[in-house]
Order: structure tokens, then C-alpha cells, then sequence
């Protein structure tokens, strides 16, 4: 029956063979489902019963056997049903061995990717990405395909391309891997059955858990208290429940993965975000905890001098000598260090460190309920290695059917959740990630699953992302800040509003989530209104707009911003993330014009400090202004200077951007003859897309672009700089 109720499209290498399809899709859109040709022998049916789950959400399937084997072939196929007249893909899901683009010269298109691209090992220096396949208005060019791993293909983003993703499809990666004795298939074929399942039984979001685990955003608990009610303002049929929002903290236990394992497999979790550090096969929950007596306290220290000196003996220290300098150094007994090799003691901490964090294998001894869970850690969603952690929780047998998770480095202060309200409105998980674009964010699961919505619309959210700029003007009303938020995305992406529209509506919205996304909508439109914005947004009562306006405050460096940067620096009870980036913006504004704001108002009239502190903030503008990045601009003016620290100034301009030295800087790129230097300089130029400055060093680059005295090399590079300097200004 199945056969004759689904479209499949079986695609080999000569020709195409259509299966037609005895039903219409209701709502004209379609989604395709790749998958290689050994999964698809090996969970056919299973395939075909998700396929047609797919189509009772209204989309028709597109079942694609994948036989090229080929990144650049496959986006041909997709592009091609993502131009159907009739039922065009909306996204697709990627199911088993479907080849994975590695991404190259991409790194702004990341979120914290900066590791230096060498040609000795390719994976490591490029980003697994399905931007490749979801964004169809990106270019690449191919470099080559890995030799050891045949799976992945590498590119580099072309100076052509736009330099700004903005993804057109959403798209998922069902990749399954052998563990705990099942194979790969026998994981899929129930993992498939289990996302069937679920969508049929119909869940509605309505229990969430957030988490934090050790060094996240500096662990402010400022942070932490203001995402819960930002999650009232997302969720807000959860303020009617008990207990519909779980706060966990990895110091509200001594090992904090168990009572965070026994949340997750809670039968009526919804959703769980998970803010931590991670790895490829492990999530980062603990550092050693706290002690909270003398001999915890003694214990502690003697664990530390345990782990140092093995490991400096492992590194080929002599142990003799490498206890002695530690007992001498630390003033510590030697017969403390009596135990470290003996095989009790070893044993003892490797257990210790076992309960410290989550593992893959710890995924066996527990199920995962929890319907979707974000894991906002590095490298969880590498699905380029055979075993990774978020594939670890949907394969299992809990009720987790998605995960979202980053197959890289991931920063600690992005709006990882920006829109995620709308998950309770029914929006598929894939329409929520596709509005949250980074190079490494993925889907690892099905991306047409979506609750059923807790409150009603009159109109159905994935329908709407469809509309027209006079349908999301209507929604800047809608009682719900979801929507709010969402409708100034729309109206940013169709340029149907203003820089002083978006303003009026921060400086009027009683929603933190609703400012927040007015001044994220600010950061891509820029102009005048971005920097009054950033001033307001430096005292919001909403810690992430204080947070994210201090991190603007940075990377813009207009002078207006000075007297709201020096207030808010000085302000008590920020939260430590908030207090973190303000010292980071202070070091991108000169120091005379710092100090002489400071001096020439009374700003700390009504401060009492402590009898020990004795520092003036006049003499902390010494340590958080541009004086500490002085001498090292020095260096260009010095024919002697050593290159090596050279290369290491220029390069630390891409998260530093030093906006009062860039016509020091323009000078050097036209006057220097070293090409390694000048590319550098390029490359670093692009990373003031939110200087007050950009128009000015784009219309520098325009020249670098078209003087012969450049090589071809550094035209291209100044070519992708210039569209990163330019893109969302409207210029």
C-alpha cells in the first residue's frame, strides 16, 4: 500500500526513473530524502513508512538513491527539485553514507572557527558543513577528495560567492554508526521506526530543561536567570504548569551527569538545550568539584599534583626529578606524590574523571527522552568521524528523535536559541536551524519533526515563512514574541523595514527576546540606528542584549558609543559574561578618548571601595583600552621587526579589529612587498564587517582588488573581504 502512496525518485547514474504517486501534497511543497544505496537495500521499508510520515505533514517525499557518490552532483539534483513547478523541495535529510563537504576559506561563516588552514591535515582545518547542499546561493570550488576517508570532499568558498550564508532549504543528517552491538542498519531501521512513532503520537512542547556545565559563558548566573524568562516569553503556556522548566547547574551536584541523565530521559521532556564544552564523543559537564571541607580541599590538591606529574612523565620528564620540583615549587610534601604510579591510585582517577563528563558509551546506560535536544558544545556534531555524540542520542532507544548540534568549534556567546520559541508554534525543527545559519550547525535526525502547537494560529507557521512582507508587517502585533521576533527576521531578509523602525521597536518592546532580535536585525542593516542601538542595548535589563551590545560595542568602535561603554563598565551586577566583554570592547577604543570622558564626568561619586583596592579605573583603561595594542601595531613601522610576531599581530585583528589604526594599516598593505603579509592583512579586513570603518576599508580593498601591483590571489581575497564589508548594509 505504501508503494502506491508515495512519489520515489530512484536516481542512478545514467538516468533518472520517476515513480508516480497516486495522492497530491495539500500544501504544494515537497522535501527530498537522499540516501545511499546499501541503507536504502538495507531499511527499505523503514524508509518508505518515514517517507510517508513526511507526506501526512503535507510535503511530498522525493525518495533519492544516491549513486554518484559526489557533493557536487547530488547539489545538482537538489537544486533541480528545489525548482519544481509543482511540490519544489523545501529541505531534505541526508540518510547513511552521503558524502560530506568539507568547507575551506570559510571561516567567517563560522562562529569560532580560526584554527590556521595548513595543507598537512585537511579534515582538521575545514568545516564539515551542509551549507553546501541548504544553501544554494553560496559557491565553491572543489580542491580534492580525501584519501583516507573517501566520504569527505573538500572545498573552498569562491571569492564570487556571497560571503554571507543565508540558506534557501534546511537539511538533516541521519548518520548512523555500529555501537553497543547493533550494527549501523539495524540503529537506522530503528531509529527510523522510533521518528514514525513519535510524530504519530503527537507530542506538544510543553516541559523543557536547560543546562550548564562547567567555564560557560563565565558562569554567570545572571545569564542563566534572564534565558528563563526569556523562555516564559517564548513558552508562555509554561507559566500556567508546574515545574515546565528545569534549570540544571553542574555544580548543583558533585557529578552533575547523573542527575543530568536521569532529566533526560524523562518520558514527558520535550526539550533540553545544553550549554557546555565538548568533544567529538564526550560533553564536557564537570571540573573537578568544588571541595567543601579540609580534606576535600587536601584531596584536590593532591589530584592536581597527581595529573601534572604523570603527565610530564608520560611527556618524558624523569619522575624522580619531576616530583622533587614540584614538591619544591609548591612547598609541598614529597611523600604526598607516594601513591601517584601505583595502580589503585590510577585507577581511582581515571574512575574520578569518568563521572566528570558524558561520554558516547554513557548514552547506552541511560535513554534519551527528551524529543529534541540542543548540545551547544564544540565538535558533538562531527558527523564526518564513524562515532559522534549527538548521532550517540537519537540512535539509542529513549524518544530523542533530533538533535542540533555543531560539527566544529562553537562560540560560547552566540544566540544559539534565536527563534527556537516558534518549535511550540509547530515550526519544523529544519525551518528553526535554517534561521540560525552557521557553517558548523547541523541536524542530526529528521528536520520535518515539529510538535504539535500549544497555542493556535490563525495560520500555520511553516505556511507563513512563505508570505509576503505585508503578512509579516501585520505579525509586529502578534501577542506573541515569537512571532514578533520572527516577523522582523522576515521583514530584515525582504529589506521591508528600516534601521529607525527597528530601533523604535527596541527601544518600545517589553520583550527581552523581541529586542534581542531587533538588535540582531540592526547588526545585518548597520547605519546610524545599529550604533544608537548598541548605546541603549549596554543597559537593557536583559542580560544577552547587554551581552551581545558589548560584543557590538567591539566590533563597531564608533566614538558615539564611548560614554554608554564607559557607564556600563563601570555598573555593578552586569553578570561576568556581560563585565567580560566590556573589557574586551574597551581595548578596540583609544585611550585618550576613554580617559578623557572618565575624567571630565563624575562617574564613581558614589562608589566605596575596599580598603585593599586601591586601583583607579583610569589606571584600568591602561590594561582594557588599545594601549595594550600599541606596540605591537609598532611593528610595521619597524624593517627589523621579527616576522613571526608580524603575522601574529595581523592575525589577532580578526577578533581585535583595531578601528583607529586602520589608516595605518592601509598604508602598510600598499607599501609592503611581502604577498604572505598582504593576504593576511586582506583576510583580517574582512573581520570589520561592524566597524564604523567598513566603507572606508571596502573602498581601499576595491582598489587593492583592481591594482596590478597585487597578485591574483590577494584580488581574490580582497574580493570575498569586500562582500563581507558590504553584505546586509544595503550598500
Amino acid at each position: 500500500m505504501l508503494k502506491h502512496d508515495i512519489r520515489r525518485f530512484v536516481l542512478i547514474l545514467s538516468a533518472a526513473l520517476a515513480i508516480a504517486s497516486t495522492a497530491t501534497a495539500a500544501a504544494g511543497r515537497g522535501f527530498a530524502i537522499f540516501i545511499d544505496s546499501i541503507s536504502y537495500k538495507e531499511a527499505a521499508a523503514e524508509v518508505e513508512a518515514y517517507a510517508a510520515s513526511v507526506k501526512k505533514q503535507g510535503l511530498e517525499p522525493y525518495v533519492v538513491i544516491d549513486r554518484w557518490k559526489n557533493p557536487d552532483s547530488i547539489r545538482t539534483e537538489i537544486r533541480r527539485l528545489a525548482s519544481l513547478k509543482s511540490n519544489p523541495i523545501e529541505g531534505m535529510v541526508f540518510i547513511g553514507d552521503i558524502p560530506v563537504a568539507m568547507i575551506r576559506d570559510a571561516q567567517h561563516l563560522t562562529s569560532a572557527f580560526k584554527i590556521d588552514q595548513n595543507l598537512k591535515n585537511f579534515e582538521r582545518t575545514a568545516c564539515p558543513s551542509d551549507r553546501f547542499y541548504d544553501d544554494l546561493n553560496l559557491r565553491f570550488d572543489f580542491i580534492k577528495r580525501d584519501a583516507k576517508k573517501p566520504n569527505l570532499f573538500y572545498y573552498s568558498l569562491s571569492p564570487e560567492s556571497p560571503q554571507v550564508s543565508c540558506p534557501v532549504l534546511y537539511s538533516g543528517r541521519i548518520k548512523s554508526f555500529a555501537y553497543n552491538g547493533k550494527s549501523e542498519y539495524e540503529r537506522l531501521r530503528a531509529y527510523l521506526t522510533k521518528v514514525v512513532r513519535i510524530k504519530q503520537q503527537g507530542d506538544t512542547l510543553n516541559r523543557m530543561l536547560y543546562f550548564s556545565g562547567q567555564g560557560y559563558n563565565s558562569e554567570s548566573l545572571i545569564s542563566r536567570v534572564d534565558e528563563k524568562t526569556a523562555y516564559y516569553e517564548y513558552f508562555p503556556w509554561m507559566r500556567r504548569q508546574s515545574s515546565a522548566i528545569t534549570y540544571l547547574d553542574h555544580k548543583m551536584a558533585r557529578f552533575a551527569k547523573y542527575p543530568l541523565m536521569s532529566q533526560l530521559q524523562r518520558p514527558d521532556l520535550s526539550l533540553a538545550i545544553l550549554h557546555h564544552h565538548g568533544g567529538v564523543e564526550a560533553e564536557y559537564i564537570n571540573r573537578t568539584p568544588d571541595p567543601r571541607s579540609v580534606n576535600e580541599n587536601l584531596e584536590a590538591a593532591k589530584m592536581f599534583f597527581r595529573s601534572k606529574i604523570r603527565t610530564a612523565v608520560e611527556r618524558g620528564g624523569d619522575k624522580e626529578q619531576v616530583m622533587a620540583r614540584y614538591a619544591r615549587e609548591y612547598d609541598v610534601p614529597l611523600d604526598w606524590f607516594d601513591d601517584i604510579f601505583t595502580p589503585e591510585s590510577i585507577a581511582a582517577d581515571s574512575i574520578f574523571n569518568d563521572r566528570i563528563d558524558l561520554h558516547i558509551y554513557d548514552l547506552g546506560r541511560f535513554k534519551p527522552d527528551a524529543r529534541v535536544v540542543m548540545l551547544d558544545a564544540c565538535f558533538n556534531g562531527a558527523y564526518n568521524y564513524e562515532a559522534y555524540m549527538a548521532g550517540g542520542y537519537i540512535f539509542e532507544d529513549g524518544d530523542c528523535v533530533v538533535t542540533i548540534a555543531n560539527s566544529v568549534n562553537s562560540l560560547q556567546d552566540k544566540w544559539c536559541d534565536a527563534n527556537i520559541g516558534l518549535l511550540g508554534y509547530g515550526m519544523r525543527v529544519g525551518n528553526f536551524v535554517k534561521y540560525n545559519p552557521y557553517l558548523e550547525s547541523h541536524i542530526i535526525g529528521d528536520p520535518t519533526f515539529s510538535f504539535v502547537p500549544a497555542v493556535s494560529l490563525p495560520f500555520d507557521i511553516n505556511d507563513a515563512l512563505c508570505k509576503d512582507a505585508k503578512f509579516w508587517r501585520k505579525q509586529l502585533s502578534s501577542p506573541y514574541p515569537a512571532v514578533q521576533a520572527m516577523a522582523l527576521r522576515q521583514l530584515t531578509l525582504r529589506n521591508a523595514i528600516t534601521g529607525e523602525e527597528l530601533l523604535e521597536v527596541f527601544s518600545a518592546s517589553p520583550a527581552g527576546s523581541v529586542r534581542m532580535a531587533a538588535l540582531m536585525m540592526l547588526s545585518e542593516v548597520k547605519g546610524e540606528s545599529f550604533v544608537k542601538c548598541i548605546s541603549l542595548g549596554l543597559n537593557d535589563e536583559y542580560e544577552l542584549v547587554r551581552r551581545f551590545s558589548a560584543i557590538f560595542a567591539g566590533k563597531c568602535g564608533s566614538p558615539e558609543i564611548i560614554p554608554a561603554l564607559i557607564r556600563a563598565s563601570l555598573r555593578e551586577g552586569v553578570g561576568k559574561r556581560v563585565e567580560f566583554q566590556l573589557r574586551n570592547a574597551l581595548a578596540l577604543y583609544p585611550y585618550d578618548e576613554l580617559l578623557e570622558y572618565y575624567l571630565s564626568n563624575d562617574l564613581c561619586g558614589n562608589k566605596i571601595a575596599c580598603e585593599d583596592d586601591d586601583t583607579d579605573f583610569a589606571e584600568e583603561l591602561m590594561r582594557y583600552s588599545d594601549k595594550k595594542y600599541i606596540e605591537g601595531l609598532a611593528l610595521l613601522d619597524d624593517p627589523d621587526a621579527d616576522r613571526r610576531e608580524v603575522k601574529l599581530m595581523i592575525k589577532r585583528l580578526r577578533n581585535n579589529p583595531q578601528h583607529t589604526a586602520v589608516p595605518e594599516l592601509l598604508k602598510f598593505l600598499n607599501t609592503t612587498d611581502d604577498e604572505e603579509l598582504q593576504y593576511m592583512l586582506v583576510e583580517a579586513f574582512g573581520w570589520f564587517n561592524y566597524s564604523y570603518r567598513a566603507q572606508e576599508i571596502a573602498d581601499a580593498l576595491r582598489k587593492v582588488a583592481g591594482n596590478a601591483r597585487f597578485s591574483g590571489r590577494i584580488h581574490e581575497e580582497a574580493t570575498k573581504s569586500i562582500g563581507r564589508l558590504v553584505s546586509g548594509s544595503g550598500k
